[in-house]
C-alpha cells in the first residue's frame, strides 16, 4: 500500500494526489517526481498543530471509513488454510470447547479446491459438499465466513473462465492489444484487467453470488499486484508503472459498491493488501502481508500500524502470530502470546499461520491466551467508540503518543509504543526472552492498569516488569474505560443495557469521555443521525470526586435504562459516602476498588458525588 503523503508532529502534512510511480525526496528542499502523465496537485494540510488534525482534514478529502461490521471486532481464525468443511467445522468447534468466544473464520484459497485453482471463484465440492449449509450453520453460531479472491486466472484449473474473460476482452493487454499473461506463485495465469468496467462487472456477479450463499466478507489477497508485468496497458490506457498502486482500490470499489447497492443494510469487511490513498472509504481492513513467524517479524508491526494510520487507513493489522513458520522451529510459544497480546489490541484480531495458527495449539500457555481473547470482547464499548472515532473524524484506532499534542523531541520517534484511542497506551513487549522493558510515559499523570495502585507522572522513563503473562498498559488519569464484564460466545451476546465503567480519578485532573452506541448494523447509523452519545464527566479534589452522565440520541432498540457498575481502580478505602442525585447509595471495596452501581434512565442528565474520607 502507497499512500503519497508524509505527516509532521508539528501538525501539518502534505499529500500528492498521484497514484503512478514517482519519487519522493525530503530534505532542506522537497523534490517530487512522478511518472504520472497529468499535471499532479498536491495538497498541503494544516492540522491546527497536531498530528489529530492532519488525519481529521485529511480524511474529510479522501474519505472516511464507514463503521466496521460489529463483528470484526470480535476474535477471527485464519490458517492458510482450511481445506475442507470438515476440518473448518473442527476448528470452530474446537476453539468454543476450549471456551474461546470467535466471530470470523477465513478461508484462504482451498476453498474453491487447490492452488492452481485459482480465479475458479467457485466452491470445490468435493471438499464443500454442503458448504452453503456450513455458512449458515457457523452463521447462526455467530461465526462469519471470508473467503479469499485473488487478482489471477490460473490457466491450468480456471481455464474455462480464463478462456471466457480473454474471449471478452477482460484480461490484462500489451501495447499491442494482445493478452498479456503473468507468472504466478501457481503457474501461468490471466490478469483481471478492473480498468475495464466489463471486468468490473463481470467480478461483482461472481461476488454477489457467493454472497447470496452466506459470505459474509471478502479477503483480496496479492491485490498490489504480487506480479504486474510493466509490458501491461490497461484498458484504460494506463501502463502498469502508471496504475498499479490504485488497483487495490478499483477491486475493492468492486466490492464495496456490491454492498452499498445489493445488500444496504449489511455492514462490509474486506482484507486487502494493495491500494493507495483513499482505500478506506471502501470498508478496507489492510493487514501487513505474510510476515515471519520470528521476533524479526512482530516488531515493525507497531511501527507499521503507527504509520498507516496516519495515513487514512485506521483499521490496519497483521497476522497475529506470524504467517511464514520456520520450519526448523515452527512453535515458539513465547513469540505467540507476546504477539496475541499486541493482536488484542489492534484494530482487528486475526490469528494467521501456515500451521499452528490457532490458540488452541499452545495448551501451556492457554490461560493466557483465552484471558487475551477474552479481553477482546471485554474492551468492545470502548474498541467500538474507537471505531466511530474513525468514521467520524478519521481518526486511526493505534495512534502516536502525541497524537493530540504539539511536537514533542522525546515522543517523535517512539515506534514501540503507542496510544489506544486518548485513553491508553500500550507499550508491547517485542523482544525474546524479555521479562521487563523501558517504557516512556508521556506529560500528565498514568495510572498503571495492571497494578492501579502505581501510578507515574511524566515527561519520564521507566523500566517495567513485564513476565510473559504481563502487557504493560497505562490509562491516562481521569480516564473513564467502558467495558463488557460478562461472558460472550461472540459478539452476538453484547449487551448495550449494562456496562462495566472503569473511572481513574487522580490528582485535580477534569476529563471527559464520549462513548457511541448503535444499533451494531446498520451502515448508515452515522448519516441517519441514529445513534447515541453517552457522556461521563469526572472531576476530583481533595474532597470529592464528582462524575455527571448524560446521553444525546436515539436509535430503534435502544434501552429506556442502562445498568453503570463503576469501578474505580485502587480507591478501595477512598471514600465515605456516595450519593447519586443528592440521595445516598451503598458502595462496596473489594481488595483494590471502590465500586457502585446504578440505573440509569436517558431523560436527563446524572450526577454522582463521592465523598472522600478525611
Amino acid at each position: 500500500i502507497c499512500v503519497p503523503m508524509f505527516v509532521s508532529s508539528q501538525g501539518y502534512g502534505v499529500f500528492f494526489d498521484d497514484y503512478a510511480a514517482a519519487r519522493l525526496t525530503l530534505g532542506d528542499t522537497i523534490t517530487y517526481s512522478t511518472e504520472n502523465k497529468a499535471p499532479v496537485s498536491y495538497y498541503m494540510i494544516y492540522g491546527g498543530g497536531t498530528m489529530a488534525g492532519v488525519t481529521d482534514r485529511y480524511s474529510a478529502l479522501t474519505g472516511r471509513q464507514p463503521l466496521p461490521p460489529f463483528w470484526s471486532l470480535g476474535y477471527i481464525t485464519s490458517k492458510y488454510g482450511y481445506k475442507t468443511e470438515s476440518e473448518t467445522r473442527g476448528v470452530i468447534d474446537t476453539l468454543k470447547t476450549a471456551g474461546y468466544p470467535v466471530d470470523g473464520v477465513v478461508l484462504d484459497l482451498y476453498w474453491y479446491g487447490k492452488e492452481t485453482d485459482m480465479g475458479r471463484l467457485e466452491w470445490n465440492k468435493e471438499q464443500w459438499p454442503q458448504h452453503a449449509k456450513m455458512l449458515a450453520d457457523l452463521k447462526k453460531d455467530g461465526v462469519n465466513t471470508v473467503i479469499i479472491s485473488q487478482p489471477y486466472i490460473n490457466k491450468i484449473g480456471a481455464i474455462d473462465n480464463y478462456n471466457l474473460l480473454a474471449s471478452q476482452g477482460m484480461l490484462t493487454k500489451n501495447a499491442e492489444g494482445n493478452i498479456n499473461d503473468v507468472t504466478t506463485w501457481v503457474g501461468e495465469a490471466g490478469m483481471f484487467d478492473v480498468a475495464n468496467p466489463d471486468t468490473r462487472r463481470w467480478l461483482r456477479e461472481r461476488y454477489r453470488k457467493l454472497t447470496d450463499e452466506g459470505v459474509a466478507g471478502w479477503w483480496g489477497d496479492l491485490g498490489e499486484p504480487e506480479v504486474h508485468p510493466e509490458t501491461i496497458v490497461h484498458a484504460n490506457g494506463e501502463t502498469a508503472r502508471e496504475y498499479h498502486n490504485v488497483y487495490g482500490n478499483v477491486w475493492s470499489s468492486i466490492i464495496y459498491d456490491l454492498f452499498r447497492d445489493e445488500y444496504p443494510d449489511t455492514r462490509l469487511m474486506t482484507l486487502m493488501r494493495g491500494g493507495t490513498a483513499g482505500l478506506q472509504r471502501y470498508s478496507v481492513f489492510p493487514w501487513s502481508t505474510d510476515v515471519s513467524r520470528s521476533w524479526g517479524g512482530l516488531q515493525p508491526q507497531v511501527k507499521i500500524m503507527l504509520n498507516s494510520g496516519l495515513s487514512g487507513l485506521g483499521y490496519m493489522s497483521h497476522d497475529v502470530g506470524g504467517f511464514a513458520i520456520d520450519e526448523t522451529a515452527p512453535i515458539d510459544p513465547e513469540l505467540y502470546v507476546r504477539w496475541v497480546q499486541l493482536g488484542a489490541f489492534s484494530p482487528v484480531l486475526r490469528t494467521h499461520a501456515q500451521r499452528f495458527a490457532e490458540p488452541y495449539c499452545y495448551p501451556e500457555q492457554a490461560d493466557i491466551l483465552l484471558d487475551l481473547v477474552k479481553t477482546r470482547y471485554r474492551w468492545l464499548p470502548y474498541n467500538y467508540t474507537l471505531a466511530y472515532e474513525n468514521s467520524a473524524k478519521g481518526y486511526p484506532l493505534v495512534r502516536p503518543l502525541n497524537f493530540n499534542v504539539a511536537a514533542d523531541s522525546l515522543l517523535d520517534n517512539v515506534t514501540d509504543q503507542y496510544l489506544w484511542g486518548d485513553e491508553v497506551m500500550v507499550a508491547p513487549v517485542l523482544e525474546k526472552g524479555a521479562t521487563s522493558r523501558s517504557v516512556i510515559i508521556p506529560s500528565g499523570e498514568w495510572v498503571d492498569y495492571n497494578n492501579p495502585s502505581a501510578t507515574y507522572v511524566g515527561p519520564d522513563t521507566i523500566v517495567y516488569e513485564a513476565p510473559l503473562d504481563v502487557l504493560p498498559l497505562f490509562v491516562r488519569a481521569g480516564a473513564f474505560i467502558p467495558q463488557a464484564d460478562y461472558a460472550m460466545e461472540n459478539t452476538g451476546d453484547y449487551d448495550v443495557s449494562r456496562y462495566a465503567v472503569l473511572y481513574y480519578p487522580r490528582g485535580d485532573v477534569d476529563s471527559e469521555y464520549i462513548m457511541y452506541e448503535d444499533d451494531r448494523m446498520s451502515p448508515s447509523s452515522l448519516a441517519s443521525e441514529q445513534y447515541v452519545l453517552i457522556s461521563f464527566a469526572g472531576s476530583s479534589d481533595s474532597g470529592r470526586t464528582l462524575i455527571e452522565i448524560n446521553a444525546d440520541g436515539a436509535y430503534a432498540g435502544a434501552p429506556d435504562v442502562r445498568e453503570f457498575t463503576f469501578v474505580l481502580p485502587g480507591m478501595a478505602g477512598a471514600y465515605s459516602g456516595l450519593f447519586v442525585d443528592g440521595k445516598r447509595q451503598s458502595f462496596m471495596d473489594d481488595e483494590k476498588d471502590c465500586i457502585f452501581k446504578i440505573r440509569y434512565a436517558a431523560s436527563k442528565p446524572l450526577k454522582i458525588e463521592l465523598l472522600k474520607k478525611k
